[in-house]
């Protein structure tokens, strides 16, 4: 599955996110292909709701995963759910990115996470009731092995904005 952007509505489903336009492609620092930018990046405003937006999937261990990268307000929840754990030396690491693949995490063999219902406006209770479920239902094995997915889809995210800022060139500043 190719790489696809979306936005950061945890709601948003993977049949309903865009895959990434053919065509041009950008090219990173170390010579590496980026993916080509939707269309929706190129316009003023709304092009910051998807900058750093991208989904990937994967196999692994005879499953396929789908994940995607997170917004401010979800990684603000994983703050929150993490709270209790801060202090605990490898409890807070394991709690961090169970947490973090709780929010990414789109589907498992196609599918979801439990959501609660009513989600609208309590991103907050929706990350305590999917952190509740990865943590008591996942290996940590497979917290591991999503969390580092998750993370190379970070760095591709930051590389492909990084190659955005480059191909549309600097804007002009202002002095001061």
């Amino acid at each position: 599955m190719p790489d696809t952007y979306g936005t950061y509505d945890p709601a948003d489903r993977p049949g309903r996110k865009a895959t990434a336009p053919e065509g041009p492609t950008l090219t990173a620092e170390d010579g590496t292909e980026l993916p080509g930018f939707d269309p929706r990046h190129r316009e003023a405003f709304s092009g910051l709701l998807y900058l750093g937006s991208l989904t990937e999937a994967f196999s692994w261990l005879g499953h396929e995963f789908v994940i995607r990268t997170l917004g401010v307000d979800e990684q603000l929840a994983v703050a929150q759910v993490t709270k209790q754990y801060e202090g605990t030396g490898g409890g807070e690491q394991l709690a961090y990115a169970a947490a973090i693949v709780a929010m990414a995490v789109v589907s498992v063999d196609g599918e979801e996470l439990p959501t609660p219902i009513g989600e609208d406006g309590m991103l907050a209770e929706w990350a305590h009731k999917r952190f509740a479920y990865v943590k008591s239902n996942w290996y940590s094995y497979t917290i591991s092995e999503v969390f580092q997915r998750y993370l190379l889809l970070e760095d591709k995210a930051a590389q492909v904005v990084t190659a955005m800022g480059k191909a549309f060139g600097p804007d002009a500043s202002t002095p001061g």
